[in-house]
C-alpha cells in the first residue's frame, strides 16, 4: 500500500508541474499577442515640416511590427503647450497602455504627465524631456552633443571679432535650451560673438522675417544658426533673396528637402541631422518591449550626424537624409 501511495504522490507532482508549464506557456502566448493600444502626442502634425512628418512615419511603422494600435493627435503649434497638456488630460482618460508624448515645454507639462504615471499608464517621451525624471522611457537626440559639434564646425568659420546670430525654436523646450548650451559649449571662446538669440516659433516665416530684421539691425552679420528646420530654412531663404550668400555664412539643425538644396545652392555650410525616422520607431518599439516585460534602455539616445558639402553624397548620410519607410539604420 505504501509503495502505491508513493507513486500516487509522484503522479500528482508531475501533473502539478506540467499544468504550471502548460499555464505559464499560455499566460506567455497571451501576452505575445496582446494588442497594446498607444497614444502618441508628437509637438505637432504637419505636413510641411519633414522632421514631425519622419518622426510619425517611424511611430506608424513601430506600431505596424508590434501589435500597437497608436493613435496620434497634437495641437495647432509646438509653442501650445495648453493644447498638448489638454490632449494628454484626454488621453489619461482614455487608459490606453502607453502614451507617448514630445512636450513642448520643459516645465509647463511635467504636473500633467505625472498624471499620466499616477494613473498606472505607461510614460514614454521621445525628441524632448521635462524637469523632473518621471518617465518610464526617453527616445531623444543629445541635443547638448550635438549643439556642441554644430558649434566646433561653426566655429571655423569665424574670427574673434565676427558676429553671430542664432535663431532658436521654441522658448523653453529641452532642445531650444540643450541646442544652445552646446553650440556655446562647442564655439568655445568664440562664444562671446553671439550678438543675439531669437525666436520663430518653429516658424520658417517668421524666421525668415525675423533674419531680415538681424541683417538691417547687424549690417556686418557674419553668420546665421538655426537650431531647428523651419528656423534654419527660414534664415537661408532670406540670405538667398537678398544675395547675402556670400556674406553671411548659415549653419543649422535636422534636415529636408529645402535644406539640402540650400546647401546644394552653398548656402548652408554645414547641418546637423537627427534621426527623426528612429525616434519615432524606436518610440514606440522601446515601449512595446516594455509593456511585454523585456529589458530595453530607460534614456536611449537616438543619434545624429554633421552633413556638409563634403559628404553630403555619402551613403549613409543619404540613407538618414531619405529615411524610407523600413530603413531604420
Amino acid at each position: 500500500m505504501k509503495k502505491r501511495s508513493g507513486k500516487r504522490w509522484i503522479f500528482f507532482v508531475i501533473l502539478a508541474v506540467s499544468s504550471a508549464a502548460v499555464l505559464l506557456a499560455l499566460s506567455a502566448s497571451a501576452k505575445n499577442d496582446k494588442v497594446y493600444h498607444m497614444v502618441f502626442i508628437p509637438k505637432i502634425i504637419d505636413e510641411n515640416n519633414d522632421f514631425w512628418v519622419s518622426v510619425i512615419e517611424g511611430a506608424n511603422m513601430g506600431a505596424k511590427e508590434g501589435n500597437v494600435e497608436l493613435e496620434i493627435e497634437a495641437g495647432p503649434s509646438e509653442e501650445d503647450w495648453q493644447s498638448q497638456n489638454e490632449l494628454i488630460e484626454k488621453a489619461i482618460a482614455e487608459k490606453p497602455d502607453a502614451i507617448i508624448v514630445a512636450p513642448c515645454s520643459y516645465t509647463e507639462s511635467t504636473e500633467v504627465l505625472k498624471k499620466v504615471k499616477d494613473a498606472g499608464i505607461c510614460l514614454t517621451l521621445v525628441d524632448s524631456v521635462v524637469n523632473e525624471d518621471i518617465q518610464d522611457l526617453s527616445v531623444a537626440t543629445d541635443n547638448i552633443a550635438a549643439g556642441r559639434q554644430l558649434g566646433e564646425f561653426a566655429a571655423g568659420y569665424l574670427t574673434q571679432d565676427s558676429k553671430v546670430a542664432l535663431i532658436e525654436h521654441v522658448k523653453g523646450s529641452s532642445t531650444a535650451m540643450d541646442r544652445e548650451t552646446g553650440v556655446r559649449e562647442g564655439l568655445g571662446d568664440k562664444a562671446g560673438c553671439i550678438k543675439e538669440t531669437i525666436y520663430s516659433g518653429s516658424s520658417e516665416e517668421r524666421a525668415y522675417e525675423l533674419t531680415k530684421e538681424l541683417i538691417f539691425k547687424y549690417p556686418d552679420l557674419d553668420m546665421i544658426i538655426g537650431l531647428n528646420e523651419p528656423s534654419a530654412v527660414g534664415a537661408a531663404n532670406a540670405i538667398k533673396n537678398l544675395n547675402l550668400t556670400s556674406k553671411i555664412n548659415a549653419v543649422g539643425f535636422d534636415s529636408s528637402l529645402n535644406e539640402i538644396r540650400l546647401m546644394e545652392d552653398g548656402i548652408f555650410s554645414g547641418i546637423v541631422i537627427q534621426k527623426p525616422y528612429n525616434m519615432g520607431y524606436l518610440g514606440v518599439q522601446q515601449t512595446w518591449m516594455h509593456l511585454r516585460g523585456e529589458k530595453v534602455e530607460k534614456n536611449l539616445e537616438s543619434g545624429s550626424e554633421l552633413v556638409t558639402p563634403e559628404n553630403l553624397y555619402s551613403e549613409e548620410n543619404q540613407k538618414l537624409l531619405f529615411p524610407f519607410t523600413g530603413n531604420k539604420n
